[in-house]
């Protein structure tokens, strides 16, 4: 299989659809755990938390729905937790923000392959970098990164998904940069930004509209540079109706380079945008979870999605709508993980090796 089809495969599933089945009662009387691979407070935790309090009525019977954040280790642990639950566990769900980059590159902390676990859901999402606004000589519009004498990147881990996508944008755009891993959590790399000890980060785009852009982004210290190509944009710009006044990265690399983006690293980075972005969170339950669960809860994000308690409060605090990929399509882009062409792997595995030497 070539890189092409297996793209197009993953694209093309973005465009069916989802069957709902019959009701069932497989969550009657249980408290049912909801591991999120995050902090509390975080953005990936504020969205779970919502879900938390809105999915209990579209599941007959359950007694509730308690959230547990399990973080550590760029999320690793927290899908380690669901993936090796054991039979009291197997009614558990996630809400995870996933990172398909450790199991691309077989990441040794994590223990579990995201296509052995059950999909139920996922939440399309827009990420985007910016830049401390005094990054030397100074930035007053996003292809002035290209000029920073150095741009020192803050990011969770070497392998996160969101320091690859940030390294194959700035690598495109000719930054000078350096990778500052092994932040515990977004909230101290923001720490980190706000006190000058990193030029650069980034960040989904609850976090932007929540606390970077009213802190920092309209105060003037901080830029955004660019958010990543969104492939369901309602324009040629790139650019995701959620986030009109960014641009996208390809239109900063034109003004840069004066060319259209392309080659290896460009695919890569188109590549892991497509399947972030339109499953940026992601639920999931373990691989033990009895098939009849598995239908039910699919089922209940099915009316969760048409919900409208939960869709307006949804939008009011993380200041989008929810939109969901369930059931059968989700399902196909992550088994889609375990058919990677060879040669991709090999150039994220020998990428992310030279970061490290």
């Amino acid at each position: 299989m070539t890189k092409t089809l297996w793209l197009r495969g993953i694209l093309a599933v973005l465009l069916g659809g989802t069957a709902v089945g019959a009701a069932a009662q497989e969550f009657a009387d249980r408290d049912v755990s909801m591991i999120v691979n995050y902090s509390a407070g975080g953005p990936t935790d504020i969205e779970a938390r919502l879900v938390a309090q809105y999915l209990p009525k579209h599941l007959q019977g359950v007694r509730s729905i308690v959230v547990k954040n399990v973080g550590g280790a760029g999320g690793a642990i927290g899908v380690n937790a669901l993936g090796e639950a054991k039979a009291p566990e197997r009614y558990s769900i996630s809400f995870f923000t996933w990172d398909p980059i450790d199991q691309l590159i077989a990441n040794p902390i994590l223990h579990v392959k995201y296509n052995d676990l059950k999909f139920i859901a996922g939440f399309q999402g827009v990420s985007l970098v910016y830049a401390r606004s005094d990054t030397p000589p100074g930035l007053k519009r996003p292809a002035d990164i290209a000029k920073a004498t150095l741009v020192r990147s803050g990011f969770l881990s070497p392998t996160n998904h969101a320091t690859v996508r940030q390294r194959l944008a700035f690598d495109l755009l000719g930054v000078k940069y350096e990778s500052i891993p092994g932040y515990r959590g977004l909230k101290d790399i923001e720490i980190a930004l706000m006190r000058g000890e990193i030029n650069a980060t980034n960040n989904s785009l609850p976090s932007w509209y929540s606390t970077i852009k009213p802190n920092m982004a309209d105060k003037g210290i901080v830029i955004p540079l660019f958010q990543y190509d969104y492939d369901g944009s309602d324009s040629k710009s790139g650019r995701s109706a959620d986030l009109p006044d960014v641009m996208s990265f390809s239109e900063v690399h034109r003004e840069v380079k004066g060319t259209v983006p392309s080659g290896q690293k460009w695919e890569a980075l188109q590549l892991l945008t497509q399947i972030m972005d339109s499953m940026y969170r992601t639920v999931f339950m373990p691989p033990n979870a009895p098939p009849a669960a598995v239908e039910e809860m699919r089922r209940a994000f099915e009316r969760l999605s048409r919900d409208p308690e939960f869709i307006a409060a949804y939008e009011k605090i993380v200041t989008t709508k929810p939109r969901m990929i369930i059931g059968a399509r989700g399902d196909t882009i992550v088994q889609s993980l375990g058919k990677v062409p060879p040669e991709t792997l090999a150039f994220f595995r020998s990428y992310l090796a030279d970061a490290a030497r």
